[in-house]
């Protein structure tokens, strides 16, 4: 059973979905433990996950999902 990759600073250019209470978003890290927003107010968790996975796919990165305060755990691995 594959074991969950967690950081507390996703790489620059990694995408990272993060929950609002209601909807999802996705950001893109600048790498400075901060992001850029690419997608907001997705309704379905799986529609955003499945988002996030295009997006860190089209650009080779990692995808993340915020697991608490400043962590981090990967959902997704396109970075080589």
């Amino acid at each position: 059973m594959p074991r969950d990759t967690l950081t507390t600073d996703p790489r620059e250019g990694d995408y990272i979905l993060s929950p609002t209470g209601l909807t999802w978003n996705i950001l893109r890290s600048n790498g400075d433990h901060s992001g850029k927003s690419i997608s907001v107010g997705d309704r379905e968790k799986k529609t955003a996950v499945a988002r996030l996975r295009s997006l860190a796919e089209a650009d080779q990165a990692d995808g993340w999902e915020t697991a608490g305060t400043g962590l981090f755990w990967q959902i997704t691995r396109f970075r080589k």
